[in-house]
């Protein structure tokens, strides 16, 4: 049974107003859930394609930065939820190097330890996912996790409203919602165009030169959209 103060968290977090899309929302709903889950920050986005999750709701500075790691890379427990359609729990993130190589380093230089993330469904439906994240290791209660499930529920209503009317609750539609980082987007259509590989060929490309020189991906696909970096050089 979700607890009391959850259950206080989700009247707020069902009463929050939509804000721009593309804008990163302040959420009091967030700030409090974190509080009542034991974790330090949460962040929810939506997303299903290989493109990842765009967030839209919460703006917890360590959680911004987690979520542009996972974009950047391709890979984490963000990610993993929404594939699987089930939760990912990770109590210690020292234990999933080997699952997530390129993921794990960037996240503990960010200070995180542990990592929770629920994928955000409506039925048979994922439309993206909520990650919590912690500076300690351990795992959440058993009355953390009941609250944890609830918060995604409410949280997915929120996010289908702010993403439009019902006729977008298709499959498909969740592939590349409207907060889509466009740039991106953008960047990997040139490089598909330029080096004549598919698009999945042209992310993969973009990700690898983002990684190999420690940048986010956001900023190289900037690069290349604005013609400061040829694509000749991601070969």
């Amino acid at each position: 049974m979700t607890s009391d103060r959850m259950t206080a968290i989700l009247v707020i977090v069902g009463a929050e107003n939509p804000r721009v899309r593309g804008a990163q929302p302040v959420s009091a709903g967030s700030v409090a859930a974190a509080v009542v889950l034991g974790v330090d920050g949460i962040t929810a986005g939506v997303g299903t394609g290989p493109e990842g999750v765009v967030l839209d709701w919460g703006e917890e500075e360590v959680g911004v930065a987690l979520d542009c790691l996972e974009f950047t890379v391709g890979q984490g427990p963000g990610l993993a939820a929404v594939a699987t359609g089930s939760p990912v729990l990770v109590p210690d993130l020292l234990d999933a190097a080997a699952r997530w190589p390129a993921f794990t380093p960037g996240a503990t230089e960010l200070k995180v330890r542990a990592v929770f993330a629920f994928p955000l469904r409506i039925g048979a439906i994922s439309v993206g996912a909520l990650v919590a994240h912690r500076a300690g290791p351990g795992p959440l209660g058993s009355g953390q996790l009941v609250d944890a499930l609830a918060l995604a529920e409410a949280v997915t209503l929120v996010l289908l409203h702010r993403q439009g009317p019902p006729a977008n609750l298709q499959p498909e539609a969740w592939g590349r919602p409207e907060t889509y980082r466009a740039e991106v987007h953008q960047a990997t259509g040139i490089i598909s165009v330029q080096l004549g590989v598919g698009l999945a060929e042209a992310l993969l490309r973009l990700r690898a030169y983002a990684y190999g020189n420690d940048r986010p991906i956001a900023l190289v696909a900037g690069d290349v959209v604005a013609h400061r970096l040829q694509s000749d050089a991601l070969l």
